[in-house]
């Protein structure tokens, strides 16, 4: 069994920052005379230290929504307990508290910030519960207000201030998806997803290459606001997110694609033609030949991002590549008459028999140029860029990260990727390259940036 490792982490800038903002909070309070209560002030600043200076700014902005409701309201109900409550009947005192929460989370919702409803009722109970009788109402919930404001501003203030860094804007960072962006449920992280258009917003060149269709590439991206193309389909396309067109296709040519089409139907084989016509990406299949191609028909049809279509494919589509499900003796065959052919060297073969059941496997047949390394190439000519980084993990990124001019594999990387790669992630979790881009996008002034090093190094 193996003995998992205790991994400690580090001490951030967030838990500095938290500290340097609750330690200039009670300054401040020394400054007034030590007037009022230092507590709401150092919540209020531990509330909006966050990752990001505009996640600060909101927190800051639902703080003094929820401060001033709170405050208005707790100051009626304050107002009701010391005029209209006798101080001895407690328990009705307790139940006008309780009941105020209602108009109070009721007010956040009709100024549609229900994330300030929480900060309101912190307020409100402060105010309530915790009063002095011998003070004045409006001087103690003045305090409270003024407290709570302090901490906003020395939070905000503190969380502004930021080591000086350089922005490496002539890099090209491109990732794989599955098994670098995304974890094993198929999803990205939340820090991930922030951290991302942070960065994207900024100026870095961020772009994704991927096996996956453009279609199911964009129902995984969530709120990621790409600017750059993608890299898709094994690097067979080259994909604008935002205009939904494709910019680029590495088509089999027609002349091949009707020899092909020939050799399958004397061979009696069934195969999937998937090609690009006017911007949409469109599977022609004919019949079934087996019961594993029919399974794989009856579970992709099921994704609205695959278009399936019964009978001949027009000749004015880009065919991108040919899909052959059938048992791995069939294959070989299939690929031996292809290779014998004038046109065989300008094919790509790509097999997978991950999904199939034992002895069958799918063959995916490309043109020879349907490669990451080859897309990748054609998007640094657009962008007129000349250095990349890149992650990956699986097979199809083995020649896009022994290409790039600093090559980075996951931790959990098939072992082709680890020995190609410059660097090896220590760990790997939903967060791990975003984390890396931003080290490699933005480092300190005085550093040099990430290097690619003698050895084989490690990362984070």
């Amino acid at each position: 069994m193996k003995e998992k490792k205790i991994v400690i982490p580090k001490i951030g800038m967030r838990m500095i920052k938290s500290a340097v903002a609750v330690l200039i909070c009670f300054l401040v309070h020394t400054i007034r005379g030590a007037k009022g209560d230092p507590f709401y002030s150092v919540i209020a600043a531990i509330l909006c230290m966050q990752p990001q200076v505009e996640n600060s700014r909101k927190v800051a902005w639902n703080r003094v929504l929820g401060t001033l409701v709170g405050a208005f309201v707790g100051s009626i109900v304050l107002a009701i307990e010391q005029n209209c409550i006798p101080y001895e009947w407690f328990l009705l005192r307790y139940v006008v508290i309780s009941f105020s929460i209602i108009p109070t989370i009721y007010i956040t919702l009709l100024l549609k910030k229900p994330t300030a409803s929480y900060l309101s009722c912190v307020v409100l109970m402060s105010i309530t519960i915790v009063h002095d009788t011998d003070t004045s109402l409006f001087y103690f919930v003045y305090n409270r207000v003024l407290e709570t404001i302090i901490g906003i501003l020395v939070s905000l203030c503190i969380n502004r201030v930021q080591l000086p860094r350089r922005h490496e804007k002539d890099i090209l960072l491109v990732t794989g998806l599955d098994g670098s962006l995304l974890g094993e449920d198929g999803k990205m992280g939340a820090y991930t997803n922030i951290e991302l258009n942070y960065l994207i917003a900024d100026g870095a060149n961020i772009t994704i290459a991927t096996e996956r269709t453009p279609a199911s590439l964009l129902s995984v991206l969530g709120d990621v606001k790409l600017k750059l193309p993608v890299i898709a389909m094994d690097g067979a396309v080259l994909f604008d997110t935002n205009e939904k067109r494709y910019l680029s296709c590495q088509a089999i040519p027609l002349e091949f694609v009707k020899k092909m089409c020939t050799i399958f139907e004397k061979m009696g084989k069934h195969y999937f033609v998937n090609l690009v016509l006017e911007d949409a990406l469109l599977i022609f299949y004919g019949t079934f030949h087996n019961d594993v191609e029919a399974k794989l028909y009856l579970d992709m049809r099921k994704s609205p991002y695959r278009n399936y279509v019964y009978g001949e494919f027009p000749e004015d589509g880009d065919v991108v590549y040919f899909l052959l499900v059938d048992t791995i003796e069939s294959i070989d065959n299939i690929e031996n008459e292809l290779k014998k052919q004038q046109y065989g060297e300008q094919l790509l073969f790509l097999r997978d028999s991950s999904e199939t059941p034992e002895g069958y496997c799918h063959l995916k047949i490309y043109h020879k140029n349907a490669t990451k390394q080859f897309m990748l190439e054609t998007l640094k000519e657009r962008l007129g860029i000349t250095k990349t980084v890149a992650f990956g993990s699986n097979k199809n990124d083995v020649q896009m990260l022994k290409s790039a001019d600093l090559s980075i594999a996951m931790k959990n990387s098939i072992e082709q990727a680890k020995q190609v790669s410059d660097y090896i992630l220590k760990k790997q979790d939903l967060d791990s390259v975003a984390k890396t881009m931003r080290k490699i996008y933005e480092p300190l002034i005085w550093e040099k940036g990430l290097q690619k090093p003698d050895e084989k190094g490690t990362l984070l």
